[in-house]
């Protein structure tokens, strides 16, 4: 198998360019605006430009821990570091960005984990040090409310409509999704490497899936398939796997049937399991769903109470190292099920001895017609400073649709088809599970804006509430302050200047 697998890693790294693969998209059909795969517009419209040796300015996060790296990576490596394949890929597409505009790509850390703390009162005071910023969604998105995100809608104004993100190389649902009417001020897309990999999905010992439930339960991926990969499901199977080190205590020394870090996944999970978490009117204005009346929600904390109560599951609750632990257990082989992102596996797996399956977090239940992935909200999003002059923006816009654009062609064929799916996978129907939650990536306006401080932290609701036993008494404690959060935001954007 191994053989076979370095030879086929050998064609695939041969055919690169021609195997270039369709950049997922949200799986809400109204939302999305896709291009059936086909990159249509080149970038003819980026020919002949000229910037004169102009620098571009980018400001990022500074990275303080190893997913964290995926953000400013996206952007930027060293020459002294491009031994790997994937940064190698990522230096020579700014290289060749920076000949086709003649400008200097120019990266300044902020040495702080969150931009918005740190610059926004400096973007406020009509800073104009950076051009570009690079964002984390979770700290960062609200920096647009402030007025010092340019809104991409008014591109032309300046001489600088150069983005076209209806184009593959942007991700134009989650585009739509972070958009409030005709206002546009932050993108993704194949520009950033955690949108490729940074989605949520469960991690399956396949030695211990094959010795203990197999037999009752047939292949794991066909069960996926079939669309009968649902909580009852996990649940059931999690109870047959758990065993006790001998001391009858539930401890870290035993052997679950699921290791479950109680943070941020809870909110990926709850994607997953059709949640949705804001409705439109027909006017396209966004609601807040989180309410008692949403019955997919009320559900789906049931479902996550009812998970933690069955022996077999073991949660950590600490947000700081609860991942890293939870990935070590589960790669000793002490666990039959974790959830986590599908680049834990390059981070957490790659020394791991037993294989492991890769597949979609569960459906709430087998009436739910499709799978949903949703990606980590530390991902980059990134702006133009509302304070540059024209030929800055001009410049800003121009790299940013390059860059983007050389990512789709260049940079993503190395490491989402051939790392992420091959090199960090065990077999090959991990790659179709791979695509399958790439291609049904989902988020919404309430999904992405509910970090903001006006949201009095809805982000964290479903990371402290989500095992408790009561979910419609605790969202009716918050619901009048979750809905009022989101009319200042609406009213805040609305009165932005355009």
């Amino acid at each position: 198998m191994l053989k076979k697998r370095i030879f086929a890693l050998s064609m695939a790294l041969l055919c690169l360019v021609s195997s270039v693969l369709m950049l997922g998209s949200c799986a809400d059909s109204d939302k999305d605006n896709k291009n059936n795969g086909e990159v249509k517009n080149d970038i003819e419209h980026l020919e002949g430009l000229d910037f004169e040796g102009l620098d571009v300015k980018f400001i990022i996060s500074e990275a303080t821990t190893a997913a964290d790296e995926f953000n400013s990576r996206s952007i930027y490596v060293d020459e002294d570091n491009t031994d790997d394949a994937v940064n190698s890929a990522i230096f020579d597409r700014n290289a060749r960005v920076q000949e086709l505009l003649n400008i200097n790509i120019v990266v300044v850390d902020s040495a702080h984990t969150g931009i918005k703390s740190w610059i926004g009162s400096q973007l406020l005071a009509g800073v104009t040090d950076y051009d570009i910023i690079s964002a984390r969604q979770f700290d960062d998105v609200q920096l647009a409310l402030d007025g010092v995100i340019l809104d991409l809608n008014t591109l032309d104004k300046y001489g600088a409509d150069y983005i076209k993100w209806n184009e593959e190389y942007w991700a134009t649902s989650y585009i739509d999704a972070l958009s409030f009417g005709d206002k546009t001020f932050w993108l993704t897309g194949d520009l950033c490497l955690r949108y490729s990999g940074g989605f949520y999905a469960f991690f399956v010992n396949s030695r211990l899936y094959q010795d203990m439930l197999q037999s009752e339960y047939g292949g794991m991926y066909q069960l996926v398939n079939d669309g009968k990969w649902t909580y009852d499901m996990l649940i059931e199977m999690i109870s047959k796997c758990y065993k006790d080190d001998g001391d009858d205590i539930v401890d870290i020394e035993d052997q679950f049937g699921m290791l479950f870090p109680v943070w941020d996944s809870t909110n990926g999970m709850a994607i997953s399991a059709g949640v949705k978490f804001t409705s439109y009117d027909e006017a396209g204005v966004p609601h807040n769903n989180m309410n008692a009346s949403n019955e997919v929600l009320i559900s789906y904390m049931n479902k996550c109470h009812e998970l933690f109560s069955t022996k077999g599951c073991y949660s950590f609750n600490a947000p700081s190292a609860d991942y890293e632990k939870a990935m070590q257990l589960f790669a000793a082989g002490q666990s039959m099920f974790v959830v986590g992102r599908v680049n834990f596996a390059e981070l957490y797996l790659r020394d791991m001895t037993d294989d492991y399956y890769i597949i979609p977090c569960p459906k709430l239940d087998e009436s739910q017609t499709q799978y949903y992935s949703s990606v980590h909200d530390a991902m980059s999003i990134y702006g133009i400073n509302f304070n540059i002059d024209d030929t800055h923006i001009q410049a800003a816009a121009a790299t940013l649709e390059a860059m983007a654009y050389y990512s789709y062609k260049d940079v993503r064929p190395i490491y989402f088809d051939s790392f992420l799916k091959f090199k960090f996978t065990r077999d090959d129907e991990a790659w179709k599970m791979i695509d399958l939650m790439h291609d049904s990536i989902y988020t919404d306006f309430v999904h992405i804006w509910m970090t903001s401080a006006d949201m009095n932290k809805l982000n964290a609701f479903l990371r402290n509430n989500v095992i408790r036993n009561n979910p419609t008494s605790d969202i009716k404690k918050y619901v009048g302050t979750w809905n009022n959060g989101l009319e200042k935001i609406l009213t805040r954007i609305e009165e932005l200047e355009s």
